[in-house]
């Protein structure tokens, strides 16, 4: 279950909020990525009688595998850009202490 970060509430905090808001979004995406490769894996891992259906069984388990390296890298993206707003929110705050 992804976390929302809300920084709405600190009007001065306009850019860091924005990049909070896209990291909760990639983070929402990663973990919608790997539910579809969970299905996928699910129906790769299914039983075929037919040698195409074994064939095909194989290709969807090596799809699983790219669409889970994927959802990986939106996660991984999803903490970078989470560790971005909070610099960036602290130098806000610092610019907004400077200007008092």
């Amino acid at each position: 279950m992804t976390t929302v970060a809300d920084w709405s509430c600190e009007p001065w905090a306009v850019d860091s909020s924005t990049a909070a808001a896209l990291s909760s979004h990639l983070l929402r995406q990663a973990e919608l990525v790997e539910e579809i490769a969970s299905r996928l894996a699910g129906g790769g891992a299914l039983e075929w009688d037919s040698p195409a259906g074994r064939n095909f069984g194989e290709y969807v388990l090596a799809q699983a595998v790219g669409v889970r390296r994927a959802g990986g890298l939106l996660r991984e993206a999803a903490a970078q850009v989470g560790s971005f707003a909070l610099e960036l929110r602290s130098l806000e705050y610092n610019a907004l202490r400077e200007q008092l």
